[in-house]
């Protein structure tokens, strides 16, 4: 019996409402003139709740319209932030190339002054380890590599070929303490050897201490190891170090470019008797 009752309850409260806006909406098609006293009570009393009605429309609907906005925005806001991220590793690609070009530019000149064939390769693998002061490039048998060919790049003598392989080589660096160089001071033609240290440099050996040398002086190869072309930059005199005990003076030399952070080298090429490849080509 309740149930049947709210539910009549219900039908009323819809047929009242529809009838009261039935007969607002009629009242468009009378003819005009002042109301009567039922039109001014129904005007009255549903005017208020109507203008409420249709303010709180009018403002979902601005809601409404500045989320579709904001949403518009964010969007455009995400798709200028990936154009900016790809224009700026555009810029950086354009960099990397132009730097790239400057170093192959210069290596290009470096291959025209030196007196011999040359072979350009690229590192493809720094000694990590700490143990060894090497490179790997990118050329072996097949390019025609040969033991011990001097390794350049447009500063200075990088070192000589260490190991080969079919398509790559590695390389002792001039500051491996297995390094030999037989140098001469550029100044002076002071003869000694320059073997390598650590990471950071390398020691010219074998200088008497009444020899003058001076911080600054250029080390280059003498000619006479039978690996090294005459006339190569080496490095610097960084420091020296002499022991009133001991025949020899202690020189530190500084190479002129950075080894950790070489990418292009040129192999001199040497009329050797290059050893058979182990894959027979």
């Amino acid at each position: 019996m309740m149930d049947w009752l709210r539910r009549l309850r219900g039908a009323l409260l819809i047929l009242v409402f529809l009838s009261i806006f039935l007969y607002i909406f009629s009242l468009n098609f009378r003819p005009a003139g002042q109301m009567d006293v039922l039109q001014r009570f129904v005007v009255e009393t549903l005017g208020p709740p109507i203008k409420f009605v249709g303010r709180l429309s009018t403002a979902t609907e601005d809601v409404v319209k500045e989320y579709v906005w904001l949403r518009h925005v964010r969007q455009e806001n995400e798709e200028l932030k990936d154009r900016i991220a790809e224009l700026e590793q555009k810029v950086t690609d354009y960099h990397e190339a132009y730097i790239e070009n400057l170093r192959l530019r210069r290596l290009l000149d470096f291959k025209n002054t030196v007196q011999a064939d040359t072979i350009p390769a690229q590192v493809v693998l720094h000694d990590l380890t700490g143990w060894f002061q090497t490179l790997m490039v990118d050329k072996g048998f097949r390019d025609e590599i040969g033991q011990d060919m001097p390794v350049v790049n447009d500063e200075g003598v990088v070192g000589r070929i260490l190991d080969i392989s079919d398509r790559y080589a590695r390389i002792l660096l001039i500051t491996d303490p297995a390094s030999a160089i037989d140098a001469v001071i550029q100044r002076n033609r002071v003869r000694g050897v320059l073997s390598g240290k650590d990471s950071n440099g390398c020691v010219l050996k074998y200088v008497r201490g009444n020899v003058d040398v001076q911080v600054g002086d250029l080390i280059i190869t003498s000619g006479k190891d039978g690996i090294f072309p005459k006339g190569l930059r080496l490095g610097t005199v960084q420091g020296i170090f002499k022991d009133p005990v001991d025949l020899f003076q202690k020189i530190e030399v500084k190479p002129l470019m950075r080894l950790s952070a070489m990418e292009e080298v040129l192999i001199i090429k040497r009329d050797l008797n290059l050893p058979e490849s182990p894959a027979g080509n």
